[in-house]
């Protein structure tokens, strides 16, 4: 889902909306000790594009929460198993929150919105990578991950995140800061099917239904189909969110297979309000948008009234104005195929479509002609009235991502291969009508009753039209000297291309006083080094280092903004990643921990000029991040086991962060050099608890979140919390044509703890402008019966 970062008519402050920025969206088993394997044999192998940094045959670890890994750097793995005992609709954000280095928030237990976050080692979300079977997902624009929209938590067979860096073959276009990959469950031999129904919390209710075909020939598949829903735990509305997913596998022959991947995601929900320190104090942590409409007087508001006079402030603040109704689809095709006994080509094309939009409230001049409201072209006359603003993009984005490996003999693998994608992205904000004695929208899609000028043309904030095309090659060697030294070495060429067209107000009758456009063509390109060597000591120690860089171009909405303020174009970002760990395995006692320091350059931040509401985008410096990851587990025996991961995070801004001056502004200085980045706490902890035995399986689990900065001058923080979790299932025995019937209840915050969590915005300062957070839910409960069938 996709919100806008266009505003007009409030006095925002200009300056930094984030140097987290474009973090945020306004915004899813048998116990044993094996992770769940492939049930084609044949598939072991191939070394697929989608699966280089899984190892699906490893061996599982804490219930799922952690696997054993053999590469020269830190990677964190979830298995389906884990994924079972969280809620059936759960999202990626609160999934990944055990792994060492995450920060998660997610305000929305159910996981049915855009209301979470996160950062990894003090990067935001919009600089981690994230693919989905091998498909990058994230805004290929703005680079925000949406985790809405990727599909049922019951159809993962793995989560994993690389907290300093992707591999090199990954289709990244903004990891300047790490990755997370998702794949899917095979389709099994036999033929089954999976019926879950959940229901719990603020009227949250889940049906979902997967169909496995069984072998048909060569041919396996899957395909599920839920349906989602909950009421808003504060405020008004309601969530809502329709999937389809499907999965087949052809397989050819022993050395050759394809795969074919869908996933469809259909929502309609409304926006959380994020809070800032003051309202939460003042209001409780229930406070949200209005849920009571003040009507408009006769002939609208005066345009001097507008946030400042009761009625105009109750009505931007309505809840039916901040929708986010989104539709996507994903499809991909993953070919494996061998020619001979030592070379492999692994091929994926892919393509996504997007369409939606997120709503904020507007106000406009409005003319009744004939009974049919007209917008006039002085946006500021008198005769104001609330309007649906919707940001609105439409993405058609397909892409190839294609990899030859080679044995060579002697333990040693080369890899090589290409990623080419080319997007387009229309972009645009545009109104519909509001009932003015109601509150309500005639339009919450964007596709009729749309606010027309005099001259018939659509009104609109802006329009944007981005092609966005990227090439990367790539080439690695892995060379397993022995039994003790293995050698990683690799580079990747990464060209990435903007060509930008940008109306301001296009159509307004009154061109010449009101649109403005700009066009551009930027190019960036960089050659990314990587190097890993690691030394297996003995049976039960591995020590390992890697230096890797990293590389991401600036927004697809830096030029315009820049352009017509007189600032200069932003630099892209890059970083050096190093890490040196130490991973321990001996009977019940599995322990990895990683050291690392990560230089990072030319971080962008955006701003925002308070009289045009055009973002433009700046170079905020130097960060360098250092800390210590640490996870571990230990099996007690008797089905008892325990997980614990720890990170220390320093994340220090390395200079002071100067504004230059606009055409509105003078320049400015801050003294931010030495203080924490925001949004990045310094100590979390996780301690899991976990039973399982005779079909009964019960977890418990608790999250240390230290105190986190929301502003640059690290004037204002948000306390530490602590939050515990639990869930109990039992697995009954068969009956009839059912099998593993099983009871699930998760119960979430059990203490019941009230308090904000990561900056939803950031700013320079909270003495002069107050960052927003996220609200974390009180506690919440679910319910899931689920089988098997045949």
């Amino acid at each position: 889902m996709h919100t806008s970062e266009v505003r007009r008519h409030k006095t925002l402050w200009l300056a930094l909306s984030a140097a987290l920025a474009l973090n945020t969206a306004g915004a899813v088993h048998a116990d044993n000790t094996q992770a769940p394997s492939s049930n084609d044999a044949n598939d072991k192998t191939h070394k697929s594009t989608t699966l280089s940094t899984v190892n699906v045959n490893a061996q599982a670890l804490a219930g799922g929460l952690m696997a054993v890994q053999d590469q020269p750097k830190q990677v964190s793995t979830i298995t389906a198993q884990a994924i079972a005992q969280v809620p059936i609709t759960a999202d990626y954000t609160q999934i990944i929150n055990s792994a060492p280095g995450v920060n998660s928030a997610s305000g929305d237990g159910f996981g049915l919105t855009d209301a979470s976050s996160y950062t990894i080692r003090g990067f935001n979300a919009s600089e981690i990578g994230v693919t989905l079977d091998g498909v990058p997902v994230n805004d290929a624009g703005n680079y925000i991950p949406y985790a809405s929209e990727y599909g049922e938590a019951r159809n993962y067979e793995s989560i994993n995140v690389s907290q300093g860096s992707a591999d090199l073959d990954m289709p990244d276009l903004g990891a300047v800061g790490g990755h997370i990959s998702f794949i899917t469950k095979k389709p099994t031999d036999d033929f089954n099917v999976y019926l879950g129904q959940t229901v719990g919390s603020n009227n949250a209710l889940s049906t979902f239904l997967r169909v496995n075909t069984g072998a048909i020939g060569p041919v396996r598949s899957w395909i599920s189909i839920s349906r989602n829903s909950d009421d808003k735990w504060r405020g008004g509305g309601d969530n809502n969110i329709d999937r389809i997913q499907a999965k087949s596998v052809w397989t050819i022959d022993d050395n050759n297979s394809l795969t074919a991947n869908f996933n469809l995601n259909r929502e309609r929900n409304y926006f959380y309000m994020p809070l800032t320190k003051a309202q939460a104090a003042q209001y409780g942590y229930n406070y949200d948008y209005n849920t009571t409409w003040v009507p408009t007087p006769a002939g609208g508001f005066a345009a001097s009234d507008l946030y400042s006079a009761p009625a105009t402030l109750a009505q931007v603040n309505y809840y039916r104005l901040f929708q986010n109704p989104f539709k996507s689809w994903v499809a991909n095709l993953d070919g494996e195929f061998k020619f001979g006994s030592n070379l492999s080509l692994s091929v994926i094309p892919y393509f996504q479509f997007g369409d939606g939009n997120g709503s904020f409230a507007g106000f406009l001049p409005l003319q009744f002609v004939n009974g049919k409201p007209v917008v006039q072209a002085n946006q500021y006359a008198d005769g104001q009235y609330a309007v649906y603003e919707a940001y609105r993009p439409i993405t058609y984005r397909p892409g190839i991502n294609a990899k030859f490996t080679l044995e060579l003999g002697l333990d040693n693998t080369l890899d090589w291969g290409i990623w080419y994608e080319r997007s387009r992205q229309l972009e645009y904000i545009d109104g519909a009508y509001v009932d003015p004695q109601t509150g309500i929208p005639e339009s919450i899609w964007g596709d009729k009753n749309l606010l027309t000028y005099s001259n018939g043309q659509i009104w609109k904030n802006y329009s944007e039209y981005d092609v966005t095309t990227v090439e990367k090659a790539f080439v690695e060697d892995s060379w397993t000297l022995n039994d003790a030294w293995t050698f990683n070495v690799g580079v990747a060429y990464l060209h990435t291309e903007r060509n930008n067209q940008f109306v301001l107000y296009p159509g307004n009758p009154d061109a010449a006083d009101w649109t403005s456009d700009q066009n551009s063509d930027q190019r960036y390109h960089r050659f990314l080094p990587t190097l890993g060597a690691s030394w297996k000591l003995d049976d039960s120690n591995q020590l390992y280092y890697s230096i890797t860089r990293t590389f991401r171009a600036p927004p697809d909405a830096a030029t315009f903004g820049n352009s017509r303020l007189g600032l200069p174009a932003p630099l892209p970002e890059s970083a050096w990643s190093n890490e040196l760990g130490w991973r321990f395995t001996k009977g019940p006692l599995a322990l990895h921990t990683d050291a690392y320091v990560a230089n990072m350059g030319n971080r962008t931040a955006v701003g925002l000029d308070p009289n045009t509401f055009i973002n433009y985008y700046i170079n905020a410096g130097r960060v360098r991040m250092a800390g210590l990851n640490a996870e571990g587990t230990l099996d007690l025996g008797q089905g008892f086991s325990l997980y614990s991961s720890y990170t220390y995070t320093q994340a220090k801004v390395q200079q002071d962060l100067n504004l230059p001056a606009t055409a509105d502004t003078a320049a400015a200085s801050y003294a931010t050099k030495g203080k924490q980045f925001p949004g990045t706490p310094r100590n979390m902890a996780y301690l899991g608890a976990r039973y399982s035995a005779n079909g009964l399986t019960l977890n418990l689990n608790g999250k240390f979140t230290g105190s986190e900065y929301g502003d640059f001058m690290n004037s204002e923080r948000v306390a530490s919390n602590f939050t515990l979790n639990g869930s109990a299932s039992y697995e009954l025995p068969d009956f009839s044509v059912l099998h593993k019937p099983t009871i699930a209840l998760n119960a979430l915050n059990l203490l019941n703890r009230r308090y904000l969590m990561l900056p939803s915005s950031t700013t320079i300062s909270a003495e002069v402008s107050s960052p927003t957070y996220y609200v974390g839910a009180p506690r919440q409960w679910y319910l899931t019966l689920s089988t098997e069938l045949f």
